[in-house]
């Protein structure tokens, strides 16, 4: 006799799919079309017609432990050739937004920037934050507050020994926040695979050295490269602005750790050797940080045109996750470019208020990453890495510490 086993949906997975934009769900009747003619599915594991059955029946450990939903760039192919309007590029995107909340730690703080009005709250908090630091800088160099006096100099205002004091433990703490998440993340994908436990019934993980450099390298390099993003069809264009905005951080990210070192450390180290900021113009530094800061507005802007036009077109929805990390990275690098100019016009009345927006707009990003769409940087990176990780494991290959146990997969 048959044997039957009964499906218990998850009725809140289900609503939340179609709240985060998936609301074309229903529509799916399975002819695998989208599977067809996606250019980043494959035969051992096509997508996403097994990932709109499992939503549609409400299956949301099924769904939260498949790697294949971070494999889809959202292209808008499978879109552009569904017969019945269901839209699986969009509805993996409401999926992915729900991971998202799912593997966050604290789950508030998701609830609160898939917002506008606690994003901005967010960078108003982070604007309190840095002006009390800097009033309390005020009172320990005896400068001047708000204004000090003399030409406009940020450091004069905030130097980066109160920045460091407020910024590194938001830093550790977003870090832990990560690592949580991709730590349940790789539990999930790797039994979801359906690949054999180490002996204690948990979830193996490379050794950190072979980590590195057979999985997550190869998988960095890839991303900086941007090969699978090109070989999307309806909407490749994007690859450009994809990468000026990613390059652009990488840029930014460089000039912050050279500014941090050279200004903190040495600075402090030898107080009159000239270690402080601004840089001249003509420092190098300086030139790429406002190369990097034109790149990522330029960049940001691209991706915003490229969804206005697709959304037209039909080819692609945007949520409000989308537009929020877009409006907020615009707003990283527009007031960033903006304090500068606003500095070298020594405009003081503007200079300061627009230093603090920008850099309340920094730490509220940065302390987005494991909470808003930012965190597809996290996710698709692991699901990169599982994906070679996994083919190892299935191709008998050992010998490169796969004998390691990691989280029990749960």
């Amino acid at each position: 006799m048959a044997e039957y086993k009964r499906v218990e949906p998850d009725l809140d997975f289900i609503k939340g799919v179609m709240e985060s934009g998936g609301d074309t769900l229903n529509r799916c009747y399975q002819c695998a079309t989208c599977s067809v003619v996606c250019p980043l599915s494959t035969p051992e594991s096509p997508f996403p017609r097994k990932e709109m059955l499992w939503a549609q029946w409400g299956l949301a450990s099924k769904v939260s432990g498949d790697a294949d939903v971070w494999l889809c760039h959202q292209c808008g192919d499978c879109t552009a050739y569904c017969p019945r309007g269901a839209r699986p590029g969009d509805v993996l995107g409401a999926i992915r937004a729900n991971a998202i909340r799912y593997y966050a730690r604290p789950r508030a703080l998701a609830g609160i920037l898939s917002k506008p009005s606690g994003v901005l709250g967010m960078v108003i908090a982070g604007m309190v934050l840095f002006f009390v630091a800097a009033a309390l800088w005020a009172k320990v160099t005896g400068e001047a507050f708000p204004f000090p006096e003399g030409y406009v100099e940020y450091h004069k205002f905030l130097s980066v020994v109160p920045i460091d004091i407020v910024v590194l433990p938001i830093v550790g703490l977003i870090a832990w926040a990560c690592y949580l998440g991709v730590r349940d993340f790789w539990g999930d994908i790797y039994r979801g695979a359906g690949l054999p436990l180490s002996y204690n019934g948990t979830a193996s993980s490379p050794s950190f050295g072979i980590l590195m450099t057979r999985y997550l390298w190869p998988a960095i390099k890839e991303i900086l490269s941007h090969e699978r993003f090109k070989k999307c069809g309806q909407t490749s264009e994007r690859v450009k602005g994809h990468l000026w905005a990613l390059w652009a951080f990488i840029i930014l990210f460089a000039v912050t750790v050279y500014v941090m070192i050279y200004a903190d450390v040495l600075g402090n180290l030898w107080p009159k050797a000239g270690f402080h900021t601004p840089l001249p113009l003509w420092h190098p530094v300086k030139i790429a940080g406002n190369v990097g800061a034109i790149m990522l507005i330029a960049g940001i802007w691209m991706i915003k045109t490229m969804r206005e036009n697709k959304t037209r077109e039909g080819i692609l929805s945007s949520s409000t996750q989308d537009w929020i990390l877009i409006w907020l990275i615009f707003a990283v690098g527009i007031t960033g470019l903006g304090a500068e100019i606003i500095r070298l016009a020594q405009v003081k009345v503007l200079a300061y208020p627009v230093y603090l927006v920008h850099l309340g707009c920094v730490i509220t990003l940065f302390v987005s990453l494991p909470y808003s769409k930012f965190a597809h940087l996290l996710y698709r990176t692991t699901a990169y890495v599982h994906q070679h990780y996994a083919e190892d494991i299935r191709a008998g290959k050992a010998g490169f510490g796969l004998e390691k146990p990691g989280r029990p997969a749960h």
